[in-house]
């Protein structure tokens, strides 16, 4: 279950960050998720929940989390296509592999709010 590690490093980035922006206690902190970074959301909610009773956060702080699928550019055709689960990167419309991936890698805070 890495989601914990991960989630730690995030709060640990959020604690940096939050007396920058005169924040004392974190209410509600919005993740962007891609699917390639084998993160799952629950596990991540979970890891938050337990996380979240730092002096850091306020009581009831809340997660939001965007999951974002993979998407793939062709460098043969120029489509832009999405990819379903994380095989598959094969360019539906000419048949080429040589693909970049544009979306999908995402682990980042977006923004986080509070007092």
């Amino acid at each position: 279950m890495h989601e914990m590690a991960l989630m730690e490093s995030l709060v640990r980035v959020l604690a940096s960050e939050a007396p920058r922006h005169n924040i004392t206690q974190i209410k509600k902190v919005k993740l962007t998720v891609g699917a390639l970074t084998h993160a799952l959301p629950d596990a991540l909610r979970f890891a938050f929940s337990v996380l979240r009773e730092q002096p850091l956060f306020a009581p009831g702080a809340e997660l939001e989390i965007e999951e974002r699928k993979t998407r793939c550019r062709c460098r043969d055709c120029g489509a832009d296509f999405a990819v379903e689960g994380n095989l598959g990167f094969l360019c539906p419309g000419c048949g080429g592999f040589a693909v970049d991936i544009i979306q999908g890698r995402e682990l980042q805070i977006d923004y986080f709010e509070g007092d």
